[in-house]
């Protein structure tokens, strides 16, 4: 079957960690049907476990809902996360971590360690852009490349 990139998915969950097991299936088949290796698949489907179980813990309240949007390209994946609005106490610590990173410029400080899990979603990325709105809204736009050994040929992958 022929893919014609890209292709965008959104899916909208309660604020409930019980929904995030089927979300990171649902990445994961996704990417496997687009083509991607195993590898590839699985370490995206641990961003998307880590930003959505922030976004339910820090980023809204029970009655709000996630919002996970996906553009596959034939070389790339790009997740969008938006919480329903959070917390005063927990955006601000999230705000002052952000601005302690970006001050610091680099990947690893105290705030960002503690519990926010956003150092391996780095480190699996190519880029990560946080923002915050005035009505407490954090969106996370994570990149992800594909690696040049993760093509599938053949319905085998090639190594």
């Amino acid at each position: 079957m022929d893919t014609e990139y890209p292709y965008k998915i959104a899916v909208h969950f309660p604020g409930n960690l019980e929904y995030i097991p089927s979300i990171r299936k649902l990445v994961y088949d996704i990417l496997q049907v687009a083509g991607f290796s195993n590898k590839f698949a699985f370490r995206s489907e641990i961003i998307v476990d880590e930003i959505c179980n922030n976004a339910v813990r820090f980023g809204c309240d029970k009655s709000s809902d996630i919002e996970l949007g996906f553009e596959i390209d034939d070389d790339r994946i790009e997740f969008t996360i938006r919480d329903g609005g959070g917390n005063p106490l927990h955006i601000k610590r999230l705000k002052k971590a952000l601005q302690q990173q970006k001050k610091e410029k680099k990947s690893s400080n105290e705030d960002l360690q503690s519990g926010l899990g956003l150092n391996l979603v780095k480190m699996l990325s190519q880029e990560v852009d946080f923002s915050i709105d005035d009505n407490n809204v954090t969106s996370v736009h994570v990149v992800r490349k594909r690696e040049d050994n993760s093509r599938i040929c053949n319905g085998s992958n090639t190594k």
